[in-house]
């Protein structure tokens, strides 16, 4: 007599005919005696149900099974029962509660759109202090929040006064003081080379200063009365002539400033007009006319950048802020210095520190004040924008040049 098992099967193959793997018959039935089992306890209390009613409702139960898994064959939909998982997440109900702070949860970095919405994105961003391709913002954020939860950075390097950490894959770089307060964010994502400065003219307008530093021309927007946009841009390595967007900085500039350990602008104008007189500036313990260029490559190594103008070499080293100018005979005969706490000195400060400059010159956009502190050197004192006599406490510093002039008539540079 056949068994049990054999019956169900047999009654399994007289139903509409459909491909089924035999594995899938046999859990289709594995399912079936499961819960035949668990209501028989019912069936031997109630004594209503007949064998033939039984039978009835187990062929009734396969018909149904097997209709429903026809359909979703016929519909190519992945079989899914209530509660068991087919390989993709289930839709929650209710949507996950937000991630609080300190909750372990990794912010998510917004995504970069491209195309024209580029721009208007990297501004939204820059108002909250943040960059397209980092969680993270400036002035609310410490950097060790970062290091939890991207783990060390490539590199740590340390220029005017701010550590930076490189997250190369990331395409992030984080600028933080002494106290971990992040400050500065540099993004490399690629999606930005493509953009020109005309379309970034186009829609933000012209910008509050234009510097050059390194090769490097440096485009700064004031995006909210404490955020700043620079945007550098570099000669293209297949073009010179073309300048290609390398990277754009969201930067809270109050953050770079220590207060414990800073000048005011008094004590700092004060202090640049001594360390001229001597041939010096900020950062800097080489002078113009007593040292050469050779003394300062061995103890500094190469230069970033190297550039010609009017017979003077000058070679700039960025993580320093300095640049040096010297003639053929490798005498330094100009230092300039881009300290940060130049930054906060406006114009208005330095007449107010130093009086009136012996002469002013207007040159690309930017103004420069000289005043002749002995009778051998000059201190010169660039500033971002053009003075008009109603905005001298909105112009700020952008270097500062000690100059040895009789250096560049040096009888050994021709």
């Amino acid at each position: 007599m056949p068994s049990k098992d054999e019956q169900l099967l047999e009654q399994l193959s007289k139903l509409p005919d459909m491909e089924m793997p035999p594995e899938t018959k046999r859990k289709i039935l594995t399912t079936i005696r499961s819960k035949e089992a668990h209501n028989m306890e019912h069936t031997v209390k109630a004594h209503r149900f007949s064998h033939l009613g039984k039978g009835l409702a187990i062929c009734s139960i396969l018909v149904a099974t097997c209709w429903m898994g026809a359909t979703l064959i016929e519909t190519n939909q992945p079989t899914a029962l209530p509660g068991v998982s087919n390989g993709a997440s289930p839709t929650p109900s209710t949507p996950n509660p937000a991630p609080q702070p300190n909750n372990g949860v990794t912010p998510t970095a917004p995504v970069a759109p491209k195309g024209d919405e580029l721009l208007n994105t990297i501004r939204k961003q820059a108002e909250k202090g943040a960059v397209i391709n980092a969680p993270y913002t400036v002035e609310t954020t410490v950097f060790d929040d970062v290091e939890k939860a991207w783990g060390a950075p490539d590199r740590t390097d340390y220029v005017n006064g701010l550590s930076y950490a490189t997250y190369e894959k990331r395409g992030v770089v984080f600028g933080y003081n002494k106290g971990m307060q992040i400050v500065d964010i540099r993004s490399l994502d690629p999606n930005i080379q493509k953009i020109t400065f005309a379309e970034i003219e186009q829609k933000w307008g012209k910008p509050n200063r234009v510097s050059e530093f390194g090769g490097q021309q440096i485009y700064t927007y004031d995006v909210t009365d404490k955020y700043q946009v620079k945007f550098v841009f570099e000669p293209s390595s297949s073009d010179s002539s073309k300048l290609v967007l390398v990277r754009y900085n969201v930067y809270y500039p109050q953050g770079n400033r220590n207060l414990m350990a800073d000048m005011n602008t008094t004590e700092l104008m004060q202090n640049i007009r001594d360390l001229a007189k001597n041939g010096q500036t900020l950062g800097s313990e080489y002078r113009v006319e007593k040292d050469v260029f050779d003394t300062l490559e061995k103890q500094w190594g190469k230069p970033d950048t190297v550039s010609y103008v009017n017979g003077i070499t000058y070679n700039t080293y960025r993580d320093r802020g300095l640049v040096f100018g010297f003639n053929k005979g490798m005498q330094i005969v100009d230092i300039r210095s881009y300290n940060y706490q130049l930054q906060y000195a406006s114009l208005a400060d330095v007449v107010n520190t130093l009086g009136k400059p012996q002469s002013t010159a207007n040159v690309a956009g930017q103004t420069i004040y000289t005043y002749k502190v002995n009778d051998k050197y000059e201190l010169k004192i660039v500033f971002s924008g053009v003075a008009n006599g109603t905005n001298d406490s909105k112009i700020y510093i952008d270097h500062v040049n000690v100059f040895y002039p009789r250096g560049t008539i040096n009888n050994m540079a021709g």
